[in-house]
């Protein structure tokens, strides 16, 4: 592109203009500058004009250039909405190529006392539950006071977790655990101060200031339930008596010690474990959510049983087989979600002559056919299932999938581990894998970035980029040509405003000359 470049339109309007302002003729037939409308006030051309119409003609080729790259942007924008439904799609086929939704479980009960929660995958199995008591933590109540704002005493408490056995008179320190020290001092020694100062200490007990008519009375429990979980609370007491009903030993709750002796707390919960059997074998645990006894289920100890004796409830585990038609579903409106999108992106529209924005591309007829050939195709090895469409699955005439549930749940319920390999494992002598893993894999490859749609996208960015710098370079380059061309009919204009000045100023002097009037009346023959 030149600064001097245009087209015959521009240079007819410029003739226009050039020839209308040096020979315009009035009325009366003198030769005086014609008026132009519009014209600048310092020359008989609109300079802004004429290089904005000019440079207008130039930029086409950039206009051009623009367009395409917006065409190219919404490509990307489109493959963009495609990798999302191709995501969803792959994470829909987790639990059926894993397996997991085949081996999911749902528990139920029935009686009292016991609920059941799966956390993994539970043999299926009927379980008798006798619950005889329920965990508990410790918890000890000081004598009354006034009320929260009473000073109670300073020195240091000291709250050791631990067992106490009652037998022996023992309390034994919890294992890996450290008595925890909490000074008292004249900014936090009354009963509110107090149960503030515990609970801030981290020390596996929480304290609260209880008020009835009677008073207020302080309050620790310990955090968690089962004996080994049970505290003692020394004190160092700064009027030198640690374990009388004075100053902060009132506090002191030593098990092991006599009331009002260090034992200054009254026990009103005493820290115990739960004792319940399962088919008649006998267990105890610490806690009322019980994890261990039944590999892949939660047993929860939720009603304590009424002193001197028990509860009873069955807890029943069985396949879920609504996970894994949850699971067949989510499949299959992840895919025809993808199907309806590579509808709308390639259409066309043969009345109105209108193509979409992905309508003839490559890229989109290699994924479709792609995963339509993986559902579509034959397996072996699987006993009495070859297809999809043996548990139910099948195309429909516009390319989406729908499940037929009575069949679906037909198959699952007589042959559960042949349509999990359908679905998943490596079978038969060549190990061929299940419809969601080969499905899962080539929706990986598609994604990866140099898959089918990952190359693409990469492309498809690389030429945004390219045409963007060519805009670039075209932009800058026209920016020159209209400084070039501003200047050029700026002086060109100032030209033209002297030449009109010296064609006046002659006129002037021709009319003044003596023989002027006698040249006009004279007659020719």
């Amino acid at each position: 592109m030149t600064t001097t470049s245009s087209t015959s339109g521009s240079s007819n309007t410029l003739a226009s203009l050039l020839s209308g302002s040096l020979s315009g003729s009035n009325s009366s037939g003198s030769s005086t500058p014609a008026p132009i409308g519009g014209l600048i006030s310092t020359g008989p051309l609109d300079v802004t004009q004429l290089v904005s119409e000019l440079v207008a003609v130039d930029s086409q080729p950039m206009q051009q250039l623009q367009s395409q790259q917006s065409g190219v942007q919404a490509q990307l924008s489109a493959y963009g909405q495609v990798q999302s439904a191709l995501s969803s799609l792959d994470t829909s086929l987790t639990a059926l190529k894993l397996g997991s939704a085949f081996t999911a479980a749902q528990a139920s009960v029935t009686g009292s006392g016991v609920g059941a929660t799966v956390t993994g995958s539970p043999a299926s199995g009927s379980y008798s539950v006798t619950v005889s008591s329920v965990a508990q933590a410790q918890a000890a109540a000081s004598s009354s006071f006034a009320n929260a704002s009473t000073v109670v005493g300073t020195g240091t408490l000291t709250i050791q977790l631990g067992t106490y056995n009652a037998k022996a008179n023992t309390f034994t320190a919890q294992s890996g655990s450290s008595p925890v020290n909490i000074t008292i001092n004249s900014n936090n020694d009354t009963l509110g101060g107090i149960a503030a100062a515990i609970n801030s200490a981290g020390a596996g007990v929480t304290a609260s200031v209880v008020t009835d008519n009677s008073g207020s009375r302080l309050v620790v429990a310990s955090s968690n339930t089962g004996t080994v979980n049970g505290f003692k609370l020394t004190v160092a007491d700064s009027d030198g008596n640690n374990t009388d009903m004075t100053g902060l030993s009132q506090i002191a709750f030593d098990p092991t010690a006599a009331a009002g002796a260090g034992q200054n707390l009254t026990l009103t919960q005493g820290a115990a474990d739960a004792v319940y059997s399962i088919n008649g074998l006998s267990l105890t645990s610490s806690t009322n959510s019980i994890t261990t006894a039944i590999s892949g289920l939660t047993l929860n100890l939720i009603q304590a049983p009424p002193v001197g004796s028990t509860l009873q409830a069955q807890v029943t585990i069985a396949p879920d087989t609504n996970a894994v038609s949850n699971s067949v579903n989510s499949f299959i409106s992840a895919y025809n979600s993808l199907v309806n999108l590579e509808s709308s992106l390639t259409s066309y529209d043969a009345s109105s002559n209108t193509a979409s924005v992905l309508t003839g591309q490559t890229p989109m007829f290699q994924l479709s056919s792609q995963l339509r050939s993986i559902i579509g195709s034959q397996m072996s090895g699987v006993s009495g299932l070859s297809w999809l469409a043996d548990v139910g699955i099948d195309f429909q005439n516009d390319g989406t999938l729908s499940l037929n549930s009575t069949k679906f749940s037909a198959a699952v319920a007589s042959n559960p581990s042949a349509v999990s390999k359908l679905f998943s494992n490596a079978i038969g002598s060549g190990n061929q894998q299940g419809f969601a893993v080969r499905l899962a894999s080539s929706v990986e490859s598609m994604l990866a970035p140099n898959g089918l749609l990952g190359a693409t996208q990469t492309s498809l960015q690389s030429t945004i980029s390219t045409m963007g710098d060519q805009i670039t370079a075209m932009q800058t380059q026209l920016n020159q040509e209209q400084q070039n061309l501003t200047a050029q009919y700026s002086q060109l204009n100032a030209d033209l405003v002297t030449a009109q000045q010296n064609q006046t100023a002659l006129a002037n002097e021709l009319a003044g000359l003596p023989m002027a009037n006698s040249l006009a009346s004279l007659q020719l023959p």
